[in-house]
């Protein structure tokens, strides 16, 4: 798995599912950033991807500690019922942090939940182009 996920789910609900299963795990979850409290003494601020202030746009940075002194960073982007999810480190984290949370990110969303559509014998034949019968 590559560092960024897609979610076809709302901001909030993946948050707030993502926090329960990393502390289940005995991890720590702080949120070090949220868009919509910065932008509360903004309330001119344009958004880029709707072009109005009427944004709908969710951003947050979520800090995950383990064992390791350094935690890792989960950055999450929300808008329009689509959720995007990277990993990054911070002052370089356990690689086996940062693994273990790419690892529950996976197992938390199923491949529907990220986009990925599961190839079936019958969806396959759909894609075979039919030569017409001699």
């Amino acid at each position: 798995m590559n560092d960024l996920m897609r979610v076809a789910m709302d901001w909030q609900e993946v948050v707030e599912r993502l926090t329960q299963v990393l502390e289940a795990q005995g991890m720590r979850v702080y949120r070090s950033f949220d868009l919509r409290t910065a932008l509360a003494a903004l309330p001119d601020c344009g958004c880029p991807h709707h072009g109005t202030e009427q944004c709908t746009c969710q951003y947050a940075v979520l800090l995950v500690y383990g064992d390791a002194p350094s935690p890792a960073q989960v950055v999450t982007h929300g808008r329009d019922g689509q959720t995007w999810l990277s990993v990054l480190g911070a002052d370089e984290p356990s690689p086996s942090l940062k693994d273990r949370v790419l690892e529950l990110l996976a197992a938390t969303f199923t491949p529907e939940e990220r986009g990925y559509r599961h190839a079936t014998p019958t969806s396959i034949a759909r894609t075979i182009p039919r030569t017409p019968s001699p």
